[in-house]
């Protein structure tokens, strides 16, 4: 019902510190990988930084094919030495001139359910955006396809919002992350930078 479009109109959004604005065009992690791999003792440790590096190169990927327009993320160590990894992508949507898509129907096109492993609830509700009002959000778990053979669960949040003056465009911006245990902190982080959404 509706299809994935080069992003209508231009906007910015703004990220915690720290994060950095992926290159969609092939990010180098190069460096992020010798930072994380220099921090850490062990090879388990190491293996866990590369295996982690690996992922976000697929989601980065992934994201790009489904003709994403913008992407940033952070992979970084916590306090117990773990690691934390999030990612948030902005895709231009539209719908045919006539229809009157679900909000389930425009996030169906970027997004699967997990259905596996107790996860996969997915919620539907409504955001306030500072300087453009009401939205809806569906927040849960996931399954996404980073290669042909490659599936990770991820905690989501999917914010759908109607691009002003272009009747049947919509800007989803989707965060993600891995680290499931921390679904609710990671709501946060993923709201406030959707907050922050401007279209110029």
């Amino acid at each position: 019902m509706t299809a994935p479009v080069p992003t209508p109109g231009s906007f910015t959004f703004e990220v915690p510190e720290g994060w950095l604005d992926y290159d969609l065009a092939g990010q180098d992690f190069s460096r992020q990988q010798r930072e994380l791999r220099a921090a850490v003792s062990t090879a388990e440790q190491r293996s866990a930084v590369d295996d982690a590096l690996r992922q976000a190169r697929r989601l980065l990927r992934a994201a790009r094919q489904q003709g994403a327009a913008a992407a940033a993320g952070m992979i970084a160590r916590d306090d117990d030495g773990g690691l934390l990894m999030a990612f948030v992508a902005a895709f231009g949507i539209t719908v045919p001139d006539g229809t009157q898509p679900s909000v389930a129907d425009i996030a169906q096109q970027l997004t699967r359910p997990a259905g596996l492993n107790g996860h996969g609830d997915r919620t539907v509700t409504s955001a306030t955006l500072p300087t453009i009002g009401t939205v809806a959000r569906i927040t849960g778990t996931e399954v996404v396809e980073l290669t042909e053979s490659t599936s990770a669960v991820m905690v989501a949040m999917h914010t759908i919002i109607p691009v002003p003056g272009q009747p049947g465009s919509y800007l989803v911006v989707t965060g993600m992350s891995p680290n499931l245990p921390l679904a609710d902190a990671l709501y946060d982080v993923f709201d406030a930078i959707t907050g922050t959404l401007r279209f110029t």
